[in-house]
């Protein structure tokens, strides 16, 4: 039988914006876990969560990966600790770690920010740069933005506060409200020539983190931060963890309290120990089987234009779980469409699969993506999801790439193969599948309400 650690219940449904239970493991009473006495039936049940809880939870695991390794262990070789920045001073290569599906059009900064000791104060400075953003994800990687669409080039104060926070904000600070009390930067900064990094590395340095602990009494975790490992019982750890730490977003009340059917689980109390052997089998089963439906619908991301493409749809999840867990196992880091409205693709206009060991390709824009910023064609290794390694060292064909033949008419074509070429216009493929992204930053209404849509990719003889 499963065990449940007393005022579990209690805790688990008041997370959302609530602070902790002063002790939640403390006491050794046992609350009735209402799971079904019959064996076979439990089972079931504890499969059924533990497969919801992995959909839900898993941009959260992925996203604790990053922050336990850079804020929370001090042995990692990336460890900076909380509210402190990471920059990346080059852009995005094929050894690029932090996550998959990077971007190789700006430099990119990481931070952790941990509100639970109070708010926290960022400053940014004026700038000419042509885009940049503060991109904000809550644990559970819903985004938000500080940037040039948003606030403008003119830069500004701002109190970052944990859900429910209700002080007073001193002068000259916009409080902006996050969804928990761990929050993810990453900062993107447009650079392609040698002059525009060293601008933008500039504008790196002057992006500045000040936690206020002032202006709040802290808010003090009773859960220590497990390590990720990669168990079905490493996972749950870390959802309890995550749960009792952050809470959940409204609406959510019922859900968090059907994963509380196991031994606790958001309370931060949660001991896989405590589990009998065929109990943790089920969950082991539900969380098994809840990564492979991810990933098999992996290749689902986004909408089908028609074309091959799919524009894909990020940031705005609601309580679609599943559509959430895929955007982040692809790529961590998935921005609102108003910054930047994407599509990928891993077929040609046939549908069948892209593949530079059996084809080239070409990709004809008659018309060049509608941006008020930038746009860029980016290709990836459909097997590892990293920047596919190449002699001309290129990862993207976009408005700025050097030697970009663009026709009379305006269109560009782009010719995608594995055998080298002199065109200023050849996007290196592996000698093996890959996929394609187009990315279109601070996009014009036309990229937004699918009047414009990437033609299929085309197979040449």
């Amino acid at each position: 039988m499963i065990r449940k650690v007393s005022q579990a219940a209690a805790a688990i449904l008041g997370l959302c914006g609530l602070p902790a239970l002063a002790s939640p493991c403390a006491s050794s009473a046992t609350v009735s876990p209402l799971l079904p006495r019959n064996a076979e039936d439990r089972q079931a049940m504890l499969r059924a969560i533990a497969f919801d809880a992995t959909v839900y939870g898993l941009p959260a695991y992925l996203q604790y990966k990053e922050m336990y390794r850079q804020a929370v262990d001090r042995s990692s070789g990336g460890y900076s600790g909380f509210n402190t920045f990471v920059h990346e001073r080059q852009l995005a290569g094929p050894g690029y770690v932090a996550f998959k599906v990077p971007n190789s059009d700006t430099l990119y900064s990481t931070a952790w920010l941990d509100l639970t000791q109070g708010p926290l104060e960022v400053s940014i400075p004026p700038t000419a740069l042509k885009y940049y953003t503060l991109n904000l994800f809550d644990i559970w990687g819903n985004p938000s933005n500080l940037g040039t669409r948003t606030i403008g080039s003119q830069g500004g104060r701002f109190l970052l506060v944990p859900p429910g926070w209700s002080g007073a904000v001193p002068a000259g600070l916009t409080k902006v409200e996050q969804g928990s009390r761990q929050v993810w930067v990453l900062m993107r900064v447009f650079a392609q020539t040698p002059r525009e990094i060293v601008s933008a590395q500039s504008f790196q340095d002057g992006v500045k983190l000040v936690p206020r602990a002032d202006l709040a009494a802290p808010w003090q975790a009773t859960a220590t931060p497990p390590p990720p490992g990669t168990s079905a019982a490493d996972f749950m750890r870390v959802l309890d963890y995550v749960l009792h730490t952050n809470g959940h977003l409204p609406g959510e009340d019922a859900l968090v309290a059907w994963f509380g059917s196991v031994d606790g689980l958001g309370s931060g109390c949660f001991d896989p120990k405590r589990l009998d052997p065929e109990s943790l089998a089920a969950v082991e089963a539900g969380h098994a089987q809840a990564l492979q439906a991810v990933d098999r619908a992996r290749s689902q991301l986004g909408q089908p234009t028609g074309t091959g493409w799919n524009r894909v749809a990020k940031g705005n999840y609601g309580y679609n779980y599943m559509r959430r867990a895929i955007n982040n196992l692809a790529g961590l880091g998935a921005n609102v469409p108003e910054e930047n409205a994407s599509f990928n693709t891993f077929v040609d206009a046939t549908g069948a699969p892209l593949d530079g060991a059996t084809g080239r390709y070409r990709l004809r824009l008659t018309q060049p993506p509608p941006v008020n910023a930038f746009w860029s064609v980016t290709l990836y290794d459909a097997k590892s999801f990293a920047l596919y390694p190449n002699p001309i060292k290129r990862y993207l064909v976009s408005d700025r790439t050097p030697g970009l033949k663009v026709a009379a008419d305006g269109s560009v074509d782009i010719s995608i193969q594995h055998t080298p070429t002199k065109s200023g216009n050849w996007l290196p493929a592996p000698s093996g599948p890959f996929f394609l992204v187009v990315r279109q930053y601070l996009p014009k209404p036309a990229a937004l309400n699918g009047v414009w849509l990437p033609p299929g990719v085309e197979r040449m003889p």
